[in-house]
């Protein structure tokens, strides 16, 4: 029970039963009416859930967040989003029982340890038997942790102090399992596969060099009905191999195979006689001539002549297992398996009776191997003096805390190194792995749960000991392996996990362990800046970025520095589309490869919102060490469209309503087919809605942060926020109608100091950045993607209001400037349409003097809805609110401006058809200098281009000619 967890036990199914609404602040009371500006206020008082908690910190960052429960959101979009997923993470699923959701989350934990489950599962991905069992239950962890520091609403700590506590109960548990030997036919066997650690036996080779006659014989304890788990293979291919298999299929038990040429060409024996679960069987194998027999349990179950192969005719066999398939879809075998022979003859049928009877010798001269398990650790000793000794493969350590069997752990693992298939695979145990720690990471950091930090202790020494075993080239192996090779931040976690041990040696392991999850291939290649991104699973890549820059803040070696911050480089914005996201099919193209998939035949999934999330995580940890503001520009743009847009404008207190892909395909909507994104794999369970449930309950987190010194804050988002500085003195409120208003007002509540204010110039505000204070403007020299800073002693009820006045522009797709995203401020806006091409648009003619697109678009009657060319434009982050309804858009449309026109003065220059080096066409580059203060500095604009693009021959002297009388005649249009 968590030291907390007792007083609240008795609240749990009392008033905590009806889930209650959110909690007020006097943060909340203090931002509502103008008139208590100059009230002082408790500060401290005013944070939910008390002193704040931030996470982790370091000390060599420049900039420093604020903890999620020193900002309140205020009213907007973003708390719309926000409190939808407050209200299903306060009523999952929906049947009014308060620890419901979190019975669900450990339904599969619990079954795995052997503990009773009562109840179902989450659904989706995690589920029984199935690919990321467990993932969100992490995610969950992280989700309350979050709510809770946001809100102080004490559901979300008695959801989560009981997760943690029945976590404890679940590594206990596991903790007590024999991860030795099992009882044997005699003495001691070795059990095989799940749930037992050990997967499979390796036999050394050489096994069939000049074995004609032979028999093979064991003895098997089934622990399932398997379809076409191996007792024995012994192979030189997938196609050329013997295999002895323990069931079939309901017709056919055990079968003996020997092929040259695949399944097809197999020469079989078939036992109609069954294998007896949970039992000891003894089964046999005879080869002579031209004949083979299989025996079970002593009894001659079937005979087959005129077999033509031998064991010496597959070569020299290398893949020689007990337990295993050289086919990855084949369920490695669960049982027990004791006193494996094989002999270089064929025994006849009273000595294989003998040996079904409980003899262990019956001919030691034909002996060829003999393996025993009574020895404890992987080795299996050859008992008939020949040296022809075995492996076991697969170990369990203390510590294990998960969904699914250790052995799944194993798999990936050299030399095994299975990728995510064949029966009971779990797709990517390491990325499972970090979002359970993770989240009880966060229970511990954000809310103080003292009883989750033993049990991450455990589970970090578990992770030392899993792969500290392992060669740099295994461990490089397992990471390059789509997708199995997954592990998300795990390296992340390590490194924090070290920061919070006393044990020096602990902490060593730790960051051992953390360097561990390193990719060296492309990690070298990143250092580098050599970009080997085309191709590889984008997720899989972007979230070991995270944890190098906690290696590099723990010990300071630059490289872990430098690799995360050119990765960005090579996603940023080389790979990213205009709603912030990355990826097709979750997969990186080539570096400036934007709209590949943006055709009717190709694969419509595009922008993976996890993808997104780690992104944001990643970019928000780059800027603690470099407060730059391009760095920010990408945050908001991905922050406020592609994380915006994926909380579906519904509430749901059964599923969480969240993307998985978001499609940039021209006519597409977030429903592919008849497969709802939001609600692709269940809702519920998938690696999105697991990322989702977080990115939606932590959007205050980086509209404010702080210098290290503590003297200066600086504003990065305009979102409605309030926030409290207890070790200043400040509560300060943004007020703000953004993104429907470029403006904003940041007021000081209360406190008083010197406090330098450093205010981001985003790269979209191109018409214009003021900031007045107290109504006075100050005169600050603004360029858009900067910080420009205001410094003074502030004074409860000072005021200062930003101005950045809203416009339209166009985000091109790197590889096709033609194909372009009409913005407005920071927000995509689509083409409503369903129309499955792109909508063909042309503004140029209609440009003013200020470069804005707004001369070509008209406003509607809602708020920051428009029309254009005759089609509606809306924000990318509405998000279907009418139930049953999904709003087709276009994310991209055609630009299409075929002649260089200055309003209605045509010049009959070809426009579209001529491009630079860059893409781009010759309007482009004029107007790209827009705003222009008058036309003379326009008609200077033309000039210059039109002189660089006739010294590049791109346009004849004629041509040039006709452009600058044109450009001069259309004084009198502007």
């Amino acid at each position: 029970m968590s030291k907390r967890f007792s007083r609240r036990d008795a609240l749990r199914m009392g008033a905590l039963a009806a889930a209650a609404p959110a909690a007020t602040s006097a943060v909340a009371a203090a931002v509502a009416p103008a008139a208590h500006a100059a009230q002082a206020t408790t500060t401290t008082a005013a944070i939910p859930g008390g002193a704040p908690r931030p996470g982790w910190t370091s000390p060599v960052w420049e900039v420093a967040p604020f903890a999620l429960n020193q900002v309140s959101l205020g009213d907007g979009i973003y708390k719309e989003k926000r409190d939808r997923m407050l209200n299903y993470a306060r009523n999952y699923p929906g049947t009014g029982d308060l620890l419901a959701g979190p019975d669900r989350m450990l339904h599969l934990f619990r079954a795995n340890a052997g503990l009773p489950a009562p109840g179902t599962w989450p659904g989706g991905w995690d589920t029984p038997n199935h690919l990321l069992r467990g993932h969100f239950s992490g995610h969950w962890m992280t989700m309350l942790a979050q709510c809770w520091a946001a809100t102080g609403e004490e559901i979300f700590l008695t959801k989560l102090d009981y997760m943690v506590a029945e976590l404890a109960k679940v590594q206990d548990a596991l903790d007590a399992r024999n991860l030795g030997r099992v009882p044997g036919r005699f003495g001691a066997a070795v059990g095989l596969s799940d749930p037992h650690p050990n997967q499979f036996v390796t036999l050394p080779n050489g096994l069939t060099t000049d074995l004609t006659d032979a028999t093979f014989s064991a003895w098997v304890n089934p622990a399932a009905a398997q379809a076409n788990a191996r007792i024995l293979t012994l192979a030189t291919s997938s196609r050329v191999y013997l295999a002895l298999t323990a069931r079939v299929s309901d017709a056919v038990g055990p079968r003996f195979a020997i092929t040259l040429d695949g399944t097809g060409a197999e020469q079989r024996l078939d036992s109609p006689v069954q294998l007896a679960l949970n039992s000891w069987n003894h089964v046999a194998v005879t080869l002579q001539g031209g004949t083979g027999r299989l025996y079970v349990n002593g009894a001659e179950v079937a005979v087959a002549t005129g077999m033509t192969l031998a064991p010496a005719a597959l070569g020299a066999t290398t893949s020689n297992w007990i337990g295993r398939s050289t086919s990855n879809d084949h369920a490695l075998l669960n049982a027990a398996v004791d006193e494996v022979q094989l002999h270089g003859r064929a025994l006849d049928a009273a000595e294989i009776q003998a040996l079904a009877g409980g003899a262990t010798e019956v001919d030691n001269a034909a002996l060829r191997a003999r393996w025993t398990f009574d020895d404890e650790g992987e080795s299996a000793p050859d008992a008939s003096g020949n040296g022809r000794h075995a492996t076991i493969v697969g170990t369990g350590y203390p510590g294990y805390l998960a969904a699914f069997p250790e052995g799944q752990f194993i798999r990936i693992e050299p030399p095994m190194v299975q990728p995510n298939s064949g029966p009971n695979a779990v797709w990517a145990v390491w990325y499972t792995h970090h979002k359970i720690m993770r989240g009880l990471l966060n229970a511990y950091d954000l809310t103080g749960n003292e009883d989750a930090l033993p049990i991450l202790f455990r589970m970090g020494e578990w992770v030392h000991s899993r792969l500290s075993r392992l060669t740099p080239q295994g461990r490089d192996s397992m990471w390059n392996t789509y997708s199995a090779g997954e592990a998300g931040s795990m390296n992340e976690v390590m490194a924090e996990l070290a920061s919070h041990t006393t044990d020096a040696a602990q902490r060593d392991r730790f960051l051992a362990a953390a360097k561990m999850f390193t990719f060296s291939t492309l990690f070298n290649a990143t250092i580098d800046d050599v970009d080997q991104l085309n191709g590889r699973h984008a997720n899989q890549y972007m979230a070991p970025n995270i944890g190098y820059l906690r290696i590099f803040e723990h010990t300071g070696e630059t490289d872990y520095h430098t690799a995360a911050r050119n990765f960005w480089g090579m996603v940023v914005p080389h790979r990213t589309f205009s709603n912030g996201g990355a990826g097709r099919s979750e997969h990186f193209r080539a570096r400036g490869d934007i709209t590949s998939g943006f055709t009717s035949g190709s694969d419509p999934r595009h922008a993976e919102t996890c993808c997104a999330y780690n992104m944001l995580r990643l970019t928000r940890n780059l800027f603690f060490h470099e407060p730059d503001a391009a760095l920010m520009d990408f945050y908001e743009k991905a922050l406020h469209n592609q994380i915006l847009s994926s909380r579906r404008d519904v509430d749901s207190v059964t599923a969480t309503e969240v993307t998985y892909h978001q499609n940039m395909w021209p006519g597409r909507s977030r429903r592919i087919g008849t497969t709802v994104e939001y609600s692709r794999y269940g809702g519920n369970g998938s690696c999105c809605n697991g990322t989702g449930t977080e990115s939606h309950t932590k959007y205050q987190e980086t509209v404010f942060f702080r210098s290290a010194d503590g003297s200066a804050l600086y504003l990065n988002l305009f979102i409605p926020a309030t926030l409290t500085w207890p070790e200043r003195g400040f509560v300060i409120a943004q007020e703000t109608a953004f993104p429907a208003a470029g403006a904003t007002r940041l007021r000081f509540l209360s406190g008083s100091g010197p406090l330098d204010l450093r205010l981001r110039v985003p790269g979209w505000a191109r018409h214009g950045y003021s900031v007045a204070v107290n109504g006075r403007d100050q005169q600050v020299d603004a360029t858009p993607s900067s910080y420009v800073t205001v410094s003074r002693s502030w004074q409860a009820g000072d005021v200062v209001d930003i101005t950045m006045p809203l416009s339209f522009w166009v985000d091109k797709a790197l590889n096709d400037k033609s194909v372009q995203s009409i913005m407005y401020g920071p927000t995509l806006m689509v083409v409503r349409d369903a129309t499955p091409s792109y909508r063909e648009f042309t503004f140029f003619p209609q440009l003013g003097l200020d470069g804005d697109l707004a001369a070509s678009i008209q406003p509607s009657d809602a708020s920051m809805h428009f029309t254009t060319h005759g089609y509606l434009l809306a924000p990318y982050y509405v998000a279907d609110p009418v139930p049953g309804q999904f709003n087709s858009f276009h994310p991209y449309v055609k630009r299409v401006e075929p002649e260089v026109v200055f309003r209605t003065r045509t010049t009959g220059v070809p426009n579209d058809a001529i491009r630079d080096a860059a893409g781009e066409t010759f309007l482009d580059r004029v107007w790209a200098a827009a705003p222009f203060a008058d036309h003379g500095t326009f008609i200077r604009q033309v000039e210059a281009v039109s002189k660089e693009w006739f010294e590049a021959g791109r346009h004849t002297r004629r041509q040039r000619q006709d452009i600058l009388i044109a450009a001069a005649r259309s004084v009198a249009d502007f």
